[in-house]
């Protein structure tokens, strides 16, 4: 496979577990905690969905080595799924703020490599709403927002007014799967990750489209996770179902529930080429931003994916790097080798 010329790289789904949430969670008898087991990290979410990774990933050398290797000029790396959402409030905004300094400070140690995205207490309005504030203040590009908030709905209108802050600030929002609100039927068979997420990532934005959030915040920026999750399967149907009155909803001026999708960006994490393919062509080509899903995913192999793709090199170029500059804001990144990697051609 050759390379091909796509100019800067930048990753814009990469995670980061910030020592301050790694300490709170290994404090923790339940879900989510954290264990080291020898040279491995543990960590437990709850309802059976287990990561374990190695230890060395967490760490900010193996980041930057991994950076380099791969070929990626900068990352925009967000705190990992549930952040803070599963703990009581005032450690919530405790811990939140002290992630997201350490963030900021990783970033500094980055030099123009890397972007953060905080972490916030959604839970409680207020303080969601400083902090995000303050991530701003502190140069973070946006922030996450997990599919469900420890159970509750994103349209739960306790939550708007921070979907407001992120609007006015102009700080796009991550929109990530955490464990699903009904997980009860994918527990068992260890499918969470595996399909619970796009289930729930899928059923956010859809009731946050007919909830009217998009409509009352017009300038909110919102990064669907996982290649338009399951929406270039199901947003046919859900027009369908829209169009024979069988949703008891309505939305402005005969809209369409896919009328919507060119409001969301989205990634490269998907399963198949074809799965980027149909996003792409769902979304349009600039709304699509390259994502590895590091530690959890290879960066190389992600890379690999958009490459096998069937893309022309101005899409390729669009979706690797220039997508995600314009989205944070980002200033003119010079490639270090002006073409993307090759996978095929690098260090495993």
């Amino acid at each position: 496979m050759s390379a091909v010329r796509a100019g800067p790289v930048v990753d814009a789904h990469i995670h980061y577990l910030p020592p301050a949430l790694l300490k709170a969670f290994a404090r923790r008898t339940t879900p989510p905690r954290a264990e080291r087991q020898g040279g491995w990290l543990v960590l437990d979410f709850g309802d059976g969905y287990v990561e374990r990774i190695d230890a060395r990933l967490v760490e900010p050398e193996h980041l930057f080595g991994s950076l380099q290797r791969a070929g990626v000029d900068v990352a925009v790396i967000s705190i990992n799924q549930p952040g803070v959402l599963r703990l009581a409030v005032p450690e919530a905004r405790a811990v939140a703020r002290d992630a997201n300094d350490e963030l900021a400070e990783l970033v500094g140690q980055g030099r123009g490599a890397l972007e953060g995205l905080a972490t916030l207490p959604w839970q409680a309005t207020d303080a969601a709403i400083e902090e995000l504030g303050r991530a701003a203040s502190l140069g973070l590009r946006g922030a996450m927002v997990c599919s469900n908030i420890a159970g509750r709905p994103l349209d739960d209108p306790a939550f708007d007014l921070t979907f407001g802050a992120a609007a006015s600030l102009s700080m796009p929002l991550l929109l990530h799967p955490t464990v699903p609100a009904q997980v009860s039927a994918l527990s068992e068979h260890g499918l969470i990750c595996a399909a619970g997420f796009l289930f729930d990532t899928t059923t956010a934005i859809l009731r946050m489209i007919f909830a009217g959030t998009f409509e009352r915040h017009p300038g909110l920026k919102m990064i669907l996770a996982h290649a338009g999750s399951l929406l270039p399967l199901l947003i046919g149907r859900a027009d369908r179902e829209y169009a024979r009155n069988a949703l008891p909803c309505a939305l402005p001026e005969g809209r369409r529930p896919s009328d919507y999708l060119r409001r969301l960006h989205t990634d490269t994490i998907a399963g198949s080429p074809r799965a980027l393919e149909l996003a792409i062509e769902l979304l349009g080509a600039d709304r699509v931003c390259f994502g590895s899903d590091y530690p959890f995913g290879s960066q190389q192999e992600a890379l690999g994916l958009v490459l096998a793709a069937s893309l022309s090199d101005e899409v390729v170029s669009a979706v690797c790097g220039k997508n995600a500059a314009e989205l944070f804001g980002l200033k003119p990144i010079p490639a270090a080798a002006g073409k993307a990697p090759n996978p095929a051609k690098q260090s495993p």
